[in-house]
């Protein structure tokens, strides 16, 4: 049985009034292929194909000169024909899906393919994911996009950073940033952006740094910040602490050593904090002072940790401790009765449970509570991307 909504421009979900047509959304809509169809409306802005099963888009996407807005997050799309470069009115390209069951994997995140000459699309604010792959012409191109405020991209090398960085600085515009490795092992080369974004506010590098770049501790408009697979030094970390206005920090196997420290005055804004596969860890060691305003405080997989955070009582604010997947023996620790156990440096927090992975569902434990809640993947993955 064909598609329902691709078979002619005719189709009574698709009526002749609807010519004029401004706004198109057919997210999660049971189609395999493009309605051609939707070419008839030529004077479409918006237009949304995310969670549909669309695997390409036609070249006679170019008839439509008035579109701002293209979604095909979630689809199965790859790549785009070079006649997407008709559209000099569009604003938001994003093409890109997960392949996500549980946890953050390094290869979960797919982006698209673009014609080269992507700069001459010089309306566009938001441009994710694209897949650089060695293509220096391709990273020159983005440097023409100065009205860009989000920018994504995946299958980046460490020979690539140089030229990155040189049209990173010309993105005066941009507000969120996220950069992908080719590979886990791959490092991100930033070092050379010597004028970066001012208005900077979500910050996302996924790879190996062999430090954190100069001028991410001079960006006073950081709100969030994403560190997954960094494999930094273990007092790399402090170079961020005195960020103003940070609010939310992801870390995923971002350091290597046995300790993480937070030092007293560190994170004064900071909300947020998530511990992810720390694979030395042994101990976390909170001074009294350090992120007076943590709300919710999220460690997972960190198997070598026993005990909770030193320091843990110091967190006033804190209102939500979770683990996922922790050891037992912490997890033992917890319990009211527990010889010797760090009950009582919890027992202040409103909300303390802990997680595990089973048979396709999360499994959540409250602490004082002999039941557990099962919740689907779908409820808690967003964390993990």
């Amino acid at each position: 049985m064909g598609d329902p909504l691709s078979s002619s421009p005719t189709n009574p979900l698709f009526p002749n009034g609807c010519r004029l047509l401004k706004v198109l959304d057919l997210r999660a809509a049971p189609i395999q292929t493009f309605p051609e169809a939707i070419l008839n409306f030529k004077l479409l802005r918006y237009l949304s194909l995310r969670d549909t099963n669309i695997k390409t888009i036609p070249s006679s996407i170019g008839k439509l000169r008035d579109l701002e807005t293209l979604d095909l997050k979630h689809s199965q799309v790859s790549e785009l024909p070079v006649e997407i470069l008709k559209l000099q009115r569009l604003r938001h390209l994003l093409v890109y899906r997960y392949e996500f069951i549980s946890y953050s994997r390094f290869h979960s995140k797919y982006g698209f393919h673009v014609p080269g000459n992507i700069g001459a699309l010089q309306s566009l604010q938001k441009l994710c994911f694209l897949e650089v792959n060695h293509d220096d012409s391709l990273i020159i191109e983005l440097g023409k996009l100065t009205q860009l405020r989000r920018l994504g991209i995946t299958n980046l090398s460490r020979e690539d950073g140089n030229l990155l960085c040189s049209s990173i600085e010309k993105l005066i515009n941009l507000r969120a940033l996220s950069i992908v490795s080719s590979v886990k092992e791959e490092f991100i080369d930033l070092q050379h952006l010597s004028s970066p974004p001012q208005l900077l506010e979500r910050l996302y590098l996924y790879g190996r740094l062999e430090k954190i770049p100069d001028w991410i501790p001079s960006l006073e408009s950081l709100v969030i910040v994403y560190l997954k697979w960094s494999r930094l030094p273990d007092d790399a970390l402090e170079s961020l602490q005195n960020l103003p206005n940070l609010i939310h920090l992801e870390l995923l196997q971002a350091t290597e050593g046995n300790t993480l420290r937070f030092k007293a005055g560190g994170f004064k804004k900071l909300k947020h904090l998530g511990i992810d596969k720390f694979e030395g860890l042994k101990c976390i060691e909170l001074e009294k002072g350090a992120m007076p305003c943590l709300e919710n405080l999220s460690i997972q997989r960190c198997k070598l940790l026993e005990r909770v955070p030193l320091g843990i009582e110091y967190l006033a604010k804190l209102k939500v401790l979770e683990f996922f997947d922790m050891p037992e023996e912490l997890i033992m620790t917890l319990r009211p009765d527990a010889q010797g156990g760090d009950y009582l440096k919890v027992a202040n927090i409103p909300e303390v449970h802990y997680t595990y992975w089973r048979n396709g569902e999360w499994e959540v434990y409250f602490i004082e509570s002999s039941g557990n809640t099962v919740i689907s993947s779908e409820t808690l993955q967003s964390r993990f991307k």
